[in-house]
């Protein structure tokens, strides 16, 4: 019955032209579309995608997107299913035109979808917030088909020199119809005009190309099922992405040398010879003489510089009236005392340079959204910069263009990934050094009382050390004092027990650089400890594991991925009631693997349980071969976090000292 159905829509798309043109209408829905009930394979799913579209067009800056669903079960129309809509918008295409939405009941009668659609915070995580436009579908119900339709449009003048299709969504898919309709002007910085070409990774049916248009039919698409933890998920989903340029790219050796070569003459153009930059240099070092001390001197310096790339995007008639120029040298840079991240990294290496040292720049890709593929032949995925200065032997990694981060740290999502070292004849490619867990480091002190019918109220305080206080403050950038607020306790929430009230007294540090961010909450927990008899099973640990979801499968399909190392400190003290004898503390725990290590000790002091806890990893991107081993390791963790200490009424609670 599916096949029929798609003999018709298969006449009604007609050719790619005809596609990017007027059949961006509804597809008609057929008696078979109807009688769709299950998936195959998987007769128990809650909805099925029965048809995606996807047309880019690279002439008008558009992306032309089509769901249809079918709504199986009643699951399937409850909040949080498929009928509550997520469109998020790239960066580089934010504004939605043309929404169209609207509900097929399974007698044939049609809802439109009058409103609106609003803003919503869906992901957060460190150094990413997406910002999704969402509505829900009216009158849905098992059998009904919904379907909904949208532009992405970038802003005026933008071409984009990378695009890509997504192939595998979170429902199986019965047709995928997927075009790229190549720009039919040059763009600017390519070479080989408008020449187009494209990688496919995970996929066994190739596209077609022709006439500067690519062109893909799936069937029969099995819904992508991802784990926690897992690393980018594009690198592990069919995808095609496509790309521009001429003879360069018929090997990706040759692009990357030519590309080098660029950078290289781009760099040493902006970066100049200026007398005032020598001058800034010598300012800013002044008496030193100490080589680490005279960097670091520098580096603070360059952050001094206002720092356009954390501000909201302007117009061109804003940046017109605020007087904001393009910096076309290190010169501008500091004599207008602005600039973007890039052009901040160039002034840093700039001054490096003026006092003598050996200073380099690096075109560094991202690992926050996908890892580097070198046959992936686009200037495009070396997004970023950063500064390397040889000091005493050492290459000494800077990141001065990200606002706040610490002198010798990069941003997460720039270690233990690839970067080019631009020159004369091209470059060489280097993987950048992770960062350890020494780096990253979030340290909880709770100070609690429990009352003998189990509660427990008191005070904690935060502290975000190196990387965990980079990513509070980055997020907290374009957020007020509510949304701050909101976002600490919303954190706290989720390391406390279920029920936990939690206000936030205060935080410091929100403009440091190298200082932590220090936060402090009061919180309270009813009925924390468990009542059994005159007994009170008291958890040693107050704070819940962030990783326990990642292990909870006996097996694994994809690695276990971390954005960044990390170190947890804790230490949670809890004043006993009056009343109450010890009966049994939580024995020593202590967990390792090469890169990892788990204790937690607890003893009775002055009337007060106090555990004190240590979680440090090591690793980043671990193989699904070594799954096992960790599965094992954080169910120690998990364990030794939910053990419990045995309080009695009567005697005196100093009676066992523990461990």
């Amino acid at each position: 019955m599916l096949k029929l159905s798609w003999l018709v829509w298969l006449f009604c798309l007609g050719s790619s032209a005809s596609v990017l043109g007027q059949k961006e209408d509804w597809l008609p829905i057929t008696p078979q579309d109807l009688q769709v009930k299950e998936v195959p394979g998987d007769p128990g799913a809650d909805a099925i995608q029965m048809y995606y579209a996807d047309y880019i067009n690279d002439n008008d800056h558009s992306e032309f997107y089509y769901h249809r669903i079918k709504i199986l079960t009643e699951k399937g129309r409850q909040p949080g299913g498929p009928a509550d809509v997520e469109i998020i918008p790239p960066f580089s295409m934010p504004r939605i035109s043309d929404l169209k939405a609207r509900t097929i009941h399974p007698d044939g009668s049609i809802v439109e979808f009058t409103g609106k659609p609003f803003e919503k915070t869906v992901l957060k995580g460190h150094g990413f917030k997406f910002q999704a436009k969402t509505f829900t579908f009216p009158d849905v119900t098992p059998g009904s088909i919904i379907e909904y339709k949208y532009k992405l449009r970038g802003e005026e003048g933008y071409l984009s020199t990378i695009n890509s299709w997504t192939i595998q969504h979170g429902l199986f898919t019965v047709r995928e119809h997927l075009v790229f309709k190549a720009s039919e002007v040059p763009l600017e910085g390519v070479s080989g005009g408008t020449n187009v070409s494209f990688l496919s990774r995970n996929l066994d049916k190739k596209p077609t190309i022709k006439n500067h248009t690519v062109e893909l039919t799936m069937e029969n698409v099995p819904a992508f099922q991802p784990e926690s933890n897992m690393p980018p998920e594009d690198d592990y989903k069919p995808q095609v992405r496509f790309f521009y340029g001429g003879s360069e790219t018929t090997s990706a050796e040759k692009f990357w040398q030519e590309r080098g070569k660029r950078l290289n003459d781009a760099v040493n153009r902006f970066i100049g010879n200026h007398g005032e930059v020598r001058d800034a240099a010598v300012a800013a070092i002044g008496t030193e003489t100490d080589p680490e001390k005279k960097l670091r001197k520098l580096y603070a310096r360059s952050q001094e510089i206002r720092n356009t790339t954390y501000e909201r995007e302007r117009s061109e008639e804003e940046r017109k009236k605020e007087q904001i120029k393009p910096n076309e040298n290190v010169g501008d840079v500091l004599k207008r005392g602005y600039g973007d991240r890039d052009d901040i990294t160039l002034l840093l290496t700039a001054m490096a340079r003026a006092a003598g040292m050996d200073a380099s720049v690096f075109y560094v890709s991202s690992r926050q959204e996908r890892f580097f593929n070198k046959n992936l032949m686009d200037r495009g995925q070396l997004d970023s910069m950063v500064a390397v200065v040889q000091l005493n032997g050492k290459d000494v990694y800077l990141d001065p263009g990200t606002k706040f981060c610490p002198y010798g740290e990069i941003r997460w999502f720039r270690t233990a990934t690839a970067a080019l070292k631009p020159g004369k004849d091209g470059g060489t490619f280097v993987q950048l050094p992770s960062a350890s867990h020494q780096q990253a480091v979030t340290s909880r002190t709770a100070d609690m009382m429990l009352a003998e019918d189990g509660s427990v109220q008191g005070t904690v305080t935060v502290q975000y050390k190196g990387s965990e206080a980079l990513e509070h403050r980055l997020d907290a950038i374009n957020t007020d004092a509510t949304g701050r607020t909101k976002d600490l306790e919303n954190e706290m929430k989720g390391w406390v027990p279920n029920g936990a009230f939690v206000k936030l007294i205060d935080a410091q540090g929100w403009e440091a650089t190298n200082d932590p961010l220090v936060a402090h909450f009061t919180v309270s927990v009813p009925s924390y400890a468990s009542l059994a008899g005159k007994r009170l099973l008291l958890p040693s640990c107050f704070f819940q594991s962030r990783q326990k979801d990642a292990f909870k499968h006996p097996e694994r399909k994809y690695p276990v991925y971390f954005p960044y190392a990390f170190s947890e400190l804790d230490k949670v003290s809890v004043k006993l009631p009056a009343g109450y004898s010890l009966e049994g503390v939580p024995p020593v725990q202590d967990a390792s693997l090469p890169y990892a290590r788990y204790q937690s000790v607890t003893r009775v002091e002055n009337s007060q349980l106090i555990t004190q806890r240590t979680l440090l990893f090591n690793g980043i991107f671990l193989p699904v071969q070594e799954y096992s081993q960790i599965k094992d390791f954080f169910g120690k963790v998990q364990a030794g976090d939910e053990q419990q200490a045995v309080l009695r009424s009567g005697g005196n609670v100093n009676a066992q000292k523990g461990n």
